[in-house]
């Protein structure tokens, strides 16, 4: 009898984990980052999490991009007109490490992020991610919409 209470107890167990970590991932959305113009050999991937309150968080790891190199992260629109905005705060900047690997976090509103079409990281050469001229250099880019 108690062999039998704890196996049905552990079944229990199993059955409730699987079905916490389905919902877990139902929350997660993972966006493929594509090697653009200047990202020749570079890739990498966006996860976007619910993050509670009508909060999203947006997780980027990326590898292959320019080792010891600054980028900024930016949420794009291409139709009906051209527009875009920075993820996240202050520059929107991160640096690679000497591997040419990177990690970048950010919250948006969840009503925010599903206004834009792209998440794109700009490669600045430079060095200065408020040099704007640079935000052609597309390094990596995503669709959030399908």
């Amino acid at each position: 009898m108690q062999a039998k209470r704890k196996v049905t107890s552990s079944l229990l167990v199993a059955v409730f984990s699987l079905f916490a970590g389905l919902a877990i991932a139902a929350g997660e959305q993972k966006v493929a980052l594509k090697a653009d113009k200047a990202g020749k050999g570079a890739s990498g991937a966006a996860v976007i999490a619910d993050k509670g309150s009508d909060q999203k968080e947006v997780t980027i790891t990326a590898k292959g991009l320019k080792p010891n190199s600054v980028y900024t992260v930016w949420l794009v629109n291409m139709k009906p007109k051209m527009d875009m905005a920075g993820l996240g705060g202050g520059e929107y900047s991160f640096k690679s490490d000497d591997k040419g690997n990177a990690s970048y976090s950010a919250t948006i509103g969840s009503a925010d992020l599903s206004k834009w079409q792209l998440i794109e990281l700009a490669y600045h050469p430079s060095g200065d991610p408020k040099n704007t001229k640079e935000l052609m250099n597309t390094a990596l880019l995503g669709k959030l919409k399908k």
